[in-house]
């Protein structure tokens, strides 16, 4: 009585979050080309890709699929998704895509 009939009801996950090589590199070069754009922007990306990826281990299942087990979610104010997977309790960004790519270069990843 009163206890819960699910073993796992109420329990939170906690999701970590791993880039893959492309996706590091490819927020590294959006980072620096931010910088060299205007000064201070390169900090206004990164804080608004902190956030992105804070709201997705918040909730990562909120993002649709675009692809087989690949899920996007668009970034605030620039213009890149976060293209990611879930595996257990890991996101694996696989890309850090710019709108103005074709998207076929990111369905290429593992």
């Amino acid at each position: 009585m009163g206890g819960s009939s699910k073993p796992n009801e109420g329990l939170v996950l906690k999701y970590t979050v791993s880039f893959s090589a492309e996706a590091r590199d490819e927020t590294f070069k959006a980072y620096l080309w931010y910088k060299e754009e205007k000064s201070g922007l390169e900090k206004k990306f990164r804080e608004n890709l902190r956030v992105k990826i804070e709201s997705l281990k918040q909730n990562p299942k909120a993002s649709s699929f675009v692809y087989k087990n690949v899920r996007s979610s668009r970034m605030k104010t620039f213009p890149y998704n976060i293209l990611y997977t879930i595996s257990n309790s890991n996101i694996q960004i696989i890309a850090v895509f710019h709108h103005s790519r074709n998207p076929k270069e990111w369905k290429k990843r593992k």
